[in-house]
């Protein structure tokens, strides 16, 4: 029990802090008590504070396993669409480094003494070899959990430099189409239908490459 405590403690531990955070998050009732409009004027009104803070806030959101579409949309609602794009790319790019980070020094050689001899082995290198490719391809489609992609590509054999590359570029089409339509809440008017549109356009968009590579 104790080599095992040794061995597991450190992904203990953070799994124990993450679903801490996520429940003190949700029982003290911090998201139902929120109020949008109140929140974001406070926001704007501590000028570049205001912008940093909401930086950090998204740097940290992995760790606590917040949603990333709610903290975007208040992003475009609060800052506009261009301005909430650039932070939510800073924030949001960051952390999903940084749970990458921890997912690798925690559990990467532990997994790879799991399947050393298996069939994931060969999955886990053809993902090493194709980093880039996978996680541009995972970012662009807004359908596959943003932290699940974070923690499970620590866990894999994909370069960290890849990783990154491929991150904050993958990232800018979504942010921008919800930073868009945060900015337009409560407008229904061109630019709100606009971002509709082009978040439909996202969800689709492996369908249109599907057919592409197929003709």
């Amino acid at each position: 029990m104790k080599a095992f405590w040794r061995e597991w403690r450190g992904i203990i531990l953070f799994v124990a802090f993450v679903l801490i955070g996520f429940l003190v998050i949700y029982k003290l009732g911090i998201v139902d008590s929120f109020n949008v409009a109140e929140v974001s004027e406070v926001v704007r009104d501590m000028g570049i504070w205001g912008q940093i803070l909401y930086v950090i806030i998204y740097i940290l959101r992995p760790l606590v396993l917040f949603p990333a579409t709610p903290l975007t949309l208040f992003g475009g609602y609060t800052f506009g669409a261009v301005q909430g794009t650039i932070l939510d790319i800073i924030g949001a790019g960051t952390g999903a480094v940084l749970a990458f980070w921890i997912a690798r020094k925690l559990g990467k050689e532990k997994i790879e003494r799991l399947i050393q001899g298996k069939k994931l082995e060969k999955f886990d290198h053809k993902i090493g070899e194709n980093g880039f490719l996978v996680v541009l391809y995972l970012r662009l489609i807004p359908l596959f959990p943003f932290d699940s992609i974070n923690y499970s590509m620590g866990l894999s054999s994909i370069r960290m430099r890849d990783y990154v590359a491929a991150t904050y570029l993958g990232i800018i089409p979504g942010a921008f189409t919800l930073n868009f339509l945060g900015s337009s809440l409560g407008q229904f008017n061109w630019q709100f239908y606009t971002a509709i549109s082009l978040y439909g356009f996202l969800i689709i968009l492996p369908w249109i490459v599907k057919k592409l590579r197929n003709s």
